[in-house]
């Protein structure tokens, strides 16, 4: 079997995040204590359900997120967003496009 090393355990001196304000990338690929503001939100594949969830929950476009500690096993993953902190799916944070913010 083989397994893919999740991109949170990367060896000591690789990198995933390009230059603060360079690109938009999802928020799941943020490290922890890595901020990013939301530039939008892409398509979820099942009629806008999980979209109109998220922006309920705060995820808009031009507020902050930021990673702040991830489960034992990577996922899920608690943000937080505007005043208050929040627990999503890997697969509910892809939705969310971010760029990096100094």
């Amino acid at each position: 079997m083989d397994f893919a090393v999740p991109r949170h355990r990367a060896p000591e001196g690789t990198t995933y995040l390009p230059e603060p304000g360079t690109a938009t990338f999802a928020l799941s690929d943020l490290s922890p204590g890595t901020s990013g503001r939301i530039t939008g939100l892409r398509d979820d594949g099942v009629g806008g359900v999980l979209i109109k969830r998220l922006r309920n929950l705060g995820f808009v476009p031009g507020r902050i997120a930021t990673p702040l500690r991830r489960a034992p096993l990577g996922d899920p993953v608690v943000y937080r967003v505007s005043d208050y902190e929040l627990c999503l799916r890997h697969h509910e944070a892809r939705i969310v496009r971010v760029e990096t913010i100094t």
